[in-house]
């Protein structure tokens, strides 16, 4: 009988042993446990702190870009609009230099006008077509048109003999005292591209230059329309 209490009471102390031995390990490995989360939770904290730098200095990246922007388109609004009072400004010396030339000779086409109208402007009004025109001489039989630009390229000699053409018709429709005259039209420019003269010379409109200190007219192909 003792024998067996003895057995029994080494078991329960192996048994004892065992589990206070368990414990332990467990202990032990739920505080590495608990350590390596810990250890986790530093990092993606870590991770989470660059990341907020990082998306800070994009923040400033994209501002400073922003405002590097803002800093360029505002140069070139100003850029451009310096070339474009530099372009108005060619295009208004080339119309006082016409403008002046023929009041000095009012000749085309071995006519001679005895009236001028310089830089004329309609707005539309109740349906009806507005225009501008640079230069306009007439007589008792006769109505010169004449558009002057600063540099007349061959690309824009299609557009701008459109645009003269069609003023004949608003002209008339603005002056109905002129519509039983006879109708001549001029292009003027301080200079034209390769080909353009040539161009404006088959439409049966004049190409009026100047050359040196004189304007010339070449009206040998003019229309009347």
């Amino acid at each position: 009988m003792k024998k067996v209490q003895k057995q029994k009471k080494a078991t329960l102390e192996s048994l004892w042993a065992y589990l206070d031995e368990s414990s332990k390990r467990s202990e032990l490995e739920f505080k590495k446990m608990r350590e390596e989360a810990k250890q986790r939770s530093k990092e993606i904290d870590r991770q989470i702190e660059e990341a907020k730098k990082r998306s800070k200095e994009i923040d400033r990246q994209m501002e400073e870009t922003r405002l590097q922007m803002k800093e360029t388109d505002e140069k070139i609004r100003e850029v451009s609009r310096q070339l474009g009072d530099i372009g108005n400004s060619n295009g208004d010396v080339a119309e006082d230099y016409f403008q002046n030339a023929f009041y000095k000779n009012p000749k085309l086409n071995g006519e001679i006008y005895d009236k001028m109208d310089f830089n004329l402007k309609h707005l539309p009004k109740n349906g009806q077509k507005g225009d501008e025109y640079d230069i306009v001489m007439v007589n008792k039989k006769s109505v010169a048109i004449i558009e002057v630009k600063y540099n007349l390229k061959k690309n824009n000699t299609k557009d701008a003999l459109s645009k003269t053409l069609n003023k004949i018709d608003t002209f008339k429709a603005l002056y109905p005292e002129y519509k039983n005259h006879k109708f001549y039209l001029g292009l003027a420019s301080w200079s034209f591209t390769k080909g353009s003269e040539k161009d404006i010379q088959e439409a049966g409109v004049a190409v009026i230059k100047q050359v040196g200190d004189k304007m010339v007219i070449n009206s040998e192909n003019l229309k009347v329309f």
